[in-house]
């Protein structure tokens, strides 16, 4: 799997509830991977694409009581966590309300805080989740997730570097390592619905990716999640790149959701940069130039 690969389906995961589906249920995505993984990387840019996203450092009960009705009005269609951990430094108590809230806002639905009166008339709120941990903090709260049922409401991405020593390269060349990405799914037109394409075959095969995915029971939310992220992927690639297969790309993010996880390899094999490799295109424009002014030069002496 690619940075490019990755960066494409948590995009499409966040477009995923422009997909009609037969619940209402918004799911969400849980990046577990070591330190230096780019995880708040691969948030920062999903923030940056689209304008219905909203990134929390940190967050409270009354906070996400302000955030209620961007969340129902759609405004917000989608969370971002770049720390789940930084939600359970706070009394036991406290960490649970917030756990419980994030659990039923993408299922079935938020109506009120505690601390609020709940036979007033509200909207529920629903919005997609993404959050990003380290192992450690997983194994720390595994069992109690299973209990409570939240587990089997994301799907939960284990990843790794394939090549963590170009971070070390690039701190020796004193640059950044960043990711070369071409397309990313675009924001729907206002009214426009991304219809599900996906085949019952297509659907067969999501459903055995989850096998071995967190959760007692069915793995229904999770195998629904990734069927609108499939449609979101087919309905990006017919407008852009039509000889790229979608389940081919979702295929490749599969391969975290199993067992053992899966590698993320930087460009190159050594993390080259953006920088680096537009300095040197830019190089060999300069050469081709040149050679094509000499070429001119010649001609117009023999003229």
């Amino acid at each position: 799997m690619t940075p490019a690969d990755l960066l494409e389906v948590l995009c499409a995961a966040h477009l995923s509830s422009y997909v009609p589906a037969p619940s209402e249920d918004r799911g969400g995505i849980m990046l577990v991977g070591p330190p230096n993984t780019f995880k708040s990387t691969m948030l920062d840019t999903v923030d940056r694409q689209y304008p219905d996203t909203l990134q929390v450092s940190d967050l409270n009960a009354k906070a996400l009581s302000n955030y209620r009705d961007a969340m129902s009005g759609g405004s917000v269609r989608s969370l971002l966590i770049p720390e789940l951990a930084k939600l359970y430094q706070r009394k036991a108590e406290t960490a649970e309300n917030l756990e419980g809230t994030i659990q039923a806002l993408v299922a079935e639905g938020w109506h009120s805080a505690s601390f609020e009166d709940s036979r007033q008339n509200r909207f529920r709120a629903r919005c997609f989740c993404i959050a990003a941990m380290t192992p450690k903090t997983q194994q720390v709260h595994y069992q109690q997730w299973e209990d409570s049922g939240f587990s089997r409401r994301f799907l939960w991405s284990l990843y790794r570097l394939k090549n963590p020593d170009a971070l070390e390269r690039a701190l020796l060349e004193w640059r950044r390592v960043e990711f070369e990405v071409v397309h990313l799914p675009r924001q729907p037109h206002p009214g426009e619905i991304i219809r599900n394409t996906t085949t019952y075959e297509e659907r067969q095969l999501l459903q055995r990716w989850v096998k071995y995915q967190p959760g007692v029971g069915a793995h229904t939310l999770q195998v629904q999640t990734l069927t609108r992220m499939l449609a979101v992927l087919k309905w990006w690639y017919a407008q852009v790149s039509p000889q790229r297969s979608a389940i081919d790309t979702l295929s490749r993010f599969a391969a975290s959701l199993g067992r053992e996880g899966a590698e993320v390899e930087l460009a190159g094999g050594g993390g080259f940069s953006v920088q680096k490799r537009t300095a040197e295109r830019r190089k060999a424009e300069k050469v081709a130039v040149s050679a094509a002014a000499k070429l001119m030069a010649k001609r117009r002496k023999r003229k």
